[in-house]
């Protein structure tokens, strides 16, 4: 296993938790996917939603990303978050930009589903209930990028396009790259149909020799009467990394699947009216 999971104690409140990859303990960085327990907001979003987009109180959201805000030491109006569309958009978080989407989704970055910075002490948040959270840090650079990887983001390759782009102003590296896949809807959930799976065996076969069955398998679900297509997003987006040269090593596929956790947020669980988890990643100054 390449995680550990945090436990918040919090004096005259409800404890709250996250899992963090193995590989960011001891790096001048913290980063890690929020669990749902622990916060304020009610049914159906109870209790620690840290999206405004859903439904939920935003009294109730700004007191839940203060919670979280203050384990990482900063105000919660440094909170920086993109507009998600399912899209292929990376932004590079500059001063200008420090606190987009903190207080409120209208301010935050329009059409973005990847952000990344060399900034210290600025927490990179995106929110998600089954879509994959990819968490990237580059040690070499110091610069950290938080990816909303969905169907449409794995099969786009947005965590490639944002190393990519991280390579364009840091000067990244792949091969130095270390990568987090948090809680998300996992190889056994993620049911498509047969036009979806071959869109992506379609994708896998462009990007490497490896068998379609490790990415596309058929299940029959407990209420059904035949085998249906499940999509592996996990080993697509790991072998879409490696190869581009991103050391297996240093690959943590975190293992939570957020439609049979019940600590998890799911879309899909929860017929769509739910709260959401934040994958954060914020630097420290070294």
């Amino acid at each position: 296993m390449c995680i550990d999971v945090y436990d918040i104690r919090r004096k005259d409140s409800f404890p709250w938790s996250y899992e963090t990859p193995l590989w960011s303990i001891g790096l001048p960085m913290i980063m890690g996917v929020t669990y749902r327990e622990g916060g304020e907001s009610l049914p159906p979003y109870d209790t620690l939603n840290l999206a405004f987009h859903v439904g939920d109180y935003p009294a109730d959201v700004l007191e839940n990303r203060s919670i979280v805000a203050d384990h990482l030491g900063v105000s919660p109006d440094r909170i920086t978050c993109g507009n998600q569309v399912h899209g292929l958009n990376a932004v590079r978080i500059t001063e200008d930009l420090i606190g987009a989407g903190a207080m409120s989704s209208d301010t935050a970055i329009p059409d973005c589903d990847a952000i990344y910075t060399d900034i210290p002490n600025i927490p990179l948040f995106l929110f998600t209930a089954d879509c994959v959270p990819v968490g990237i840090y580059d040690p070499v650079h110091h610069v950290v990028a938080t990816v909303h990887a969905g169907w449409r983001g794995a099969i786009g390759h947005l965590p490639v396009i944002t190393i990519e782009a991280m390579q364009r102003d840091f000067g990244t590296r792949f091969e130095d790259c270390y990568v987090y896949l948090g809680p998300s809807i996992g190889p056994e959930s993620f049911e498509v149909n047969q036009e979806l799976a071959n869109t992506f065996t379609d994708e896998w076969k462009k990007i490497t020799d490896a068998n379609s069955d490790e990415l596309v398998r058929y299940i029959v679900r407990d209420v059904a009467s035949k085998a249906t297509p499940h999509v592996d997003l996990w080993r697509f987006i790991e072998e879409d990394l490696l190869q581009r040269g991103v050391p297996k090593d240093q690959i943590c596929i975190g293992g939570t699947d957020s439609m049979t956790d019940e600590n998890c947020f799911s879309y899909r669980r929860e017929h769509g009216k739910t709260g959401r988890m934040a994958l954060f990643g914020m630097l420290e100054k070294r």
